[in-house]
């Protein structure tokens, strides 16, 4: 796992051993340190590490760690990565639920639950596929099952809504035209128009929800694709 720790003071944070970088550190995990404000935050080069996680060292000013929060969140390549924030008990009542972390965690730390967390977000975040099934960041498909879950909710898919994700799924950062999305998923022998693959991605995409519905892409002129993880460094 690699994590980017936001505190408000990141020079000091490697050298105090209770610091949420230092345990994290001692966890296994490689660690960037930021400040509040972002300034000193290379955006690009952590958008290139696989299941990055970014973690809130709120301390006790949590207003100020939220706004980075919603910062963070508002653009810049690291606007969908699974957040931790970290809150002193005492601090608790002042945690804004909307504010757009995935999880929290509570000072003094105890490292097995930090590191459970940490696991957690990492396997949500994940990207893999085996025989029976795929999982793209938060959506996970049974091939074997024939369902598909988002956030462990239940899509209702159609039959050929799951045929087109399961396909893009399997393929994931290859462009197919209309024309082989209607030879691939719906035949040879398929009567209707490529226009039947405008909807069903429409509808699709509908299901998944604003924020996962980003996941299948359109390539103008082209036709489709699923968005595909980004390399490391």
């Amino acid at each position: 796992m690699r994590a980017v720790v936001i505190t408000a003071e990141p020079e000091n944070a490697r050298h105090q051993p209770d610091s949420v970088a230092t345990v994290l550190a001692d966890l296994g995990c490689g660690v960037d340190l930021a400040r509040f404000d972002l300034a000193d935050l290379d955006e690009e080069r952590l958008a290139r590490h696989k299941g990055l996680i970014v973690v809130i060292d709120a301390g006790n000013d949590v207003p100020r760690a939220l706004r980075s929060l919603r910062k963070l969140r508002e653009a810049g390549p690291l606007a969908d990565r699974a957040v931790l924030c970290v809150i002193p008990v005492a601090r608790l009542p002042a945690l804004d639920v909307s504010a757009g972390f995935d999880d929290f965690v509570l000072t003094p730390l105890v490292p097995a639950e930090l590191y459970a967390r940490m696991r957690q977000l990492d396997w949500r975040s994940a990207t893999f596929g085996s025989e029976e099934v795929l999982k793209v960041e938060e959506l996970v498909i049974d091939l074997a099952g024939y369902e598909a879950r988002l956030h462990g909710r239940r899509l209702e898919l159609t039959h050929q809504e799951f045929e087109l994700l399961r396909f893009l799924a399997q393929h994931r950062g290859r462009v197919f035209t209309r024309d082989q999305l209607l030879e691939r998923v719906w035949g040879y022998q398929y009567a209707g128009g490529t226009r039947t693959v405008d909807i069903h991605v429409r509808r699709v995409r509908a299901k998944l929800g604003a924020h996962a519905g980003g996941l299948i892409e359109t390539v103008r002129n082209v036709g489709y694709k699923m968005r595909s993880d980004r390399a490391d460094d």
